[in-house]
């Protein structure tokens, strides 16, 4: 039976195919030129559709990605891509598993090779298991230390929380639903994790309906005969299986927020003698979703805010003009860190801006005030300059990561995996360069004061959707460090957004303070600590 071909799209980098086999894997290749070619195999799972059941496997399952399958040892398959070289290897994300690699043209079928054991007949043998278990335990030992693999997880599982059950006892902590679910795979969860349990996982959601096979810089009939030949005797997804991926995936995310500060005081020095001590404070909303037009403004706030380090090597176009770096890291000395960052998902997101300082009770009594300021701020108004500025600084990070060409096979991968087909990136800078101050400021009071506000921008993309709120609208405050005592300041962390209009509920109840007492809404945070 012959594959039935969709049909092919054009972009500026040349045409992209996608080819569905008769088993519903879909194989999508871009023309590109160059020494080198990029291949991957992207599957529609991540631990967003972990239950409780199978919490951790989509860590695990990415740890083993190399260990023995039913047709070659872990030796074996090691030893086969050591001689190809290149660059290989396999990542979970909460929406994606991906295994990819960027090698010589000739040394694409000995990729496709070993991608095909590891996907189609993985063993998750106990041996190897208790292996990985060993050297994933070590690993979470060391997670305090590892702030940049810890507060983001910390962070997630705080905005997306379940209640615990009814009847539980007094005392027993929230759940976290879908994108909440943790990346890493928790020491409970660890211990108890089994082949058969990983199996299972394999079997439910490694099915080709589910799975996209992407390359870069080759024939697409080559890449589409490669498919078949590794994947096409995969068999087709069952009714029972069909039903199981229905009722996780119906679990859409439920934005919660809430306020958490974790004194690490008593914990020990790190090991490494070079790292820092210092109190780290996130402020998280939920934002627009990759398929909401604003998603482009929201893209853009996120270059104007910046931001970066005290100390940095670079010149022009490394951030050095950002607001977060021009208002914020240039003038408060005990700020050793601040970044806006945005967690863009499929049906919705998560906004964040962070900063790392001294632990202080002077550094602790200012950073939030700061921080807000800085929100507040993006909600009232935009420099010509710095949108042009920000538009620039965008649409050039955006042309230069695509230089990579395993970053363009991501790309491939993950856009055919979701929609189908690939949005080039000459039309991601044409809508970038339509964007108007107006619109960075409606989507930041659609994020910060939790509006709702339905895009006006309209693309002419038949798979836009406008993204509505799942939750509440009220932050999320996290807050890790040495805290001073009790009486530190960042244990009022919740009342101080609440002062400064942080939220919707405490946006709303600003909002008719003013308009009875007929100020201007624009504030100091110097003032807000006098209060």
């Amino acid at each position: 039976m012959a594959p039935s071909r969709s049909k092919s799209t054009t972009s500026a980098a040349g045409a992209l195919s996608v080819t569905t086999l008769p088993n519903g894997l879909r194989v999508a290749s871009q023309a590109s030129l160059g020494h080198f070619a990029a291949v991957g195999v992207y599957v529609d799972a991540g631990s967003r559709f972990e239950t409780p059941e199978t919490s951790g496997c989509s860590h695990l399952t990415d740890r083993m990605a190399f260990k023995s399958t039913k047709g070659l040892s872990a030796a074996d398959l090691v030893k086969q891509l050591e001689h190809v070289g290149g660059n290989v290897m396999a990542h979970s994300s909460r929406e994606a598993m991906m295994y990819q690699a960027a090698i010589f043209h000739q040394d694409v079928p000995k990729v496709m090779s070993a991608f095909g054991h590891i996907i189609r007949d993985p063993l998750f043998k106990e041996d190897e298991l208790n292996e990985t278990r060993e050297a994933t335990r070590y690993e979470l030992s060391q997670l305090a230390y590892r702030t940049d693999m810890l507060l983001p997880e910390a962070l997630h599982g705080l905005a997306y929380q379940t209640p615990p059950p009814a009847g539980s006892p007094e005392g027993t902590l929230p759940g976290t639903n879908t994108l909440g679910n943790p990346l890493l795979i928790s020491d409970e969860a660890l211990e108890s994790m089994t082949t058969e349990k990983l199996l299972d996982y394999h079997k439910t959601w490694y099915t080709p309906n589910r799975i996209v096979v992407a390359g870069v810089g080759m024939e697409h009939d080559s890449l589409v005969e490669m498919a078949e030949r590794e994947f096409g005797q995969i068999a087709p997804i069952t009714p029972e299986i069909a039903q199981i991926q229905r009722e996780v995936a119906a679990q859409k995310p439920k934005y919660t927020g809430g306020i958490q500060v974790i004194d690490t005081s008593s914990l020990p020095p790190s090991p490494n003698p070079d790292d820092m001590t210092l109190t780290h404070v996130h402020l998280a909303f939920e934002s627009v979703a990759m398929t909401d037009p604003d998603v482009y403004a929201l893209a853009t706030l996120t270059s104007l805010m910046g931001g970066g380090g005290s100390f940095s090597a670079g010149g022009p176009g490394k951030g050095m003009y950002t607001r977060l770096y021009t208002q914020v890291l240039n003038r408060h000395s005990w700020v050793e860190s601040c970044h806006l960052i945005n967690y863009t998902y499929a049906d919705t997101g998560l906004l964040a801006i962070q900063a790392a300082v001294l632990p202080d009770v002077q550094s602790h009594q200012q950073v939030a005030h700061v921080l807000a300021e800085q929100l507040l701020n993006m909600t009232t108004a935009v420099q010509d300059s710095e949108l042009s500025r920000a538009k620039n600084q965008l649409k050039s990070n955006l042309l230069m990561s695509l230089e990579s060409k395993i970053v363009e096979l991501e790309d491939v991968g993950r856009q055919v995996l979701n929609h189908n087909r690939r949005l080039s990136v000459v039309e991601m800078c044409r809508r970038i360069d339509l964007l108007t101050q107006a619109d960075l400021v409606r989507v930041a009071r659609r994020v910060i004061f939790g509006e709702t506000i339905q895009s006006p921008l309209d693309f002419g993309d038949d798979l836009a959707a406008h993204w509505t709120h799942t939750g509440t609208g009220e932050p999320t405050a996290l807050v890790y460090g040495p805290l001073v005592g009790e009486r530190d300041p960042l244990h009022a962390i919740g009342d101080t957004l609440s002062r400064w209009g942080i939220g919707r509920s405490a946006a709303l109840s600003s909002s008719a303070d003013l308009a009875k007492s007929g100020r201007s809404g624009r504030r100091s945070w110097f003032s807000s600590l006098r209060k």
